[in-house]
């Protein structure tokens, strides 16, 4: 699983880091926003999970109310609906 997360990643752009043999940290950068998530994941599952953004304005104050928002940037989940459909293709492909 490692392989295909790492090799759909990095053919997507996404920068990898592994912090232990079931979790890795994936990170891209793009013009002015970058977007990381925690990559969890075993031998038959993986979980992609928001964890920080720079430039993709979410769980940041509103300009004008000062609320907190609570949408994010509208590219950020193409980009992670890319991912997802990458890692995928690279885990059939690696076969059982």
């Amino acid at each position: 699983m490692t392989t295909a997360i790492v090799h759909a990643a990095m053919g997507l752009g996404w920068e990898m880091a592994a912090t232990t043999p079931d979790h890795t940290i994936g990170t891209l950068n793009l013009r002015a926003h970058q977007a990381v998530v925690d990559i969890a994941y075993d031998t038959k599952s993986y979980n992609i999970r928001y964890k920080s953004s720079t430039g993709l304005p979410y769980g940041e104050a509103d300009q004008n109310s000062g609320q907190e928002t609570r949408e994010i940037h509208k590219n950020y989940n193409g980009w992670i609906e890319n991912l997802d459909n990458a890692i995928r293709t690279q885990f059939i492909a690696a076969g059982p």
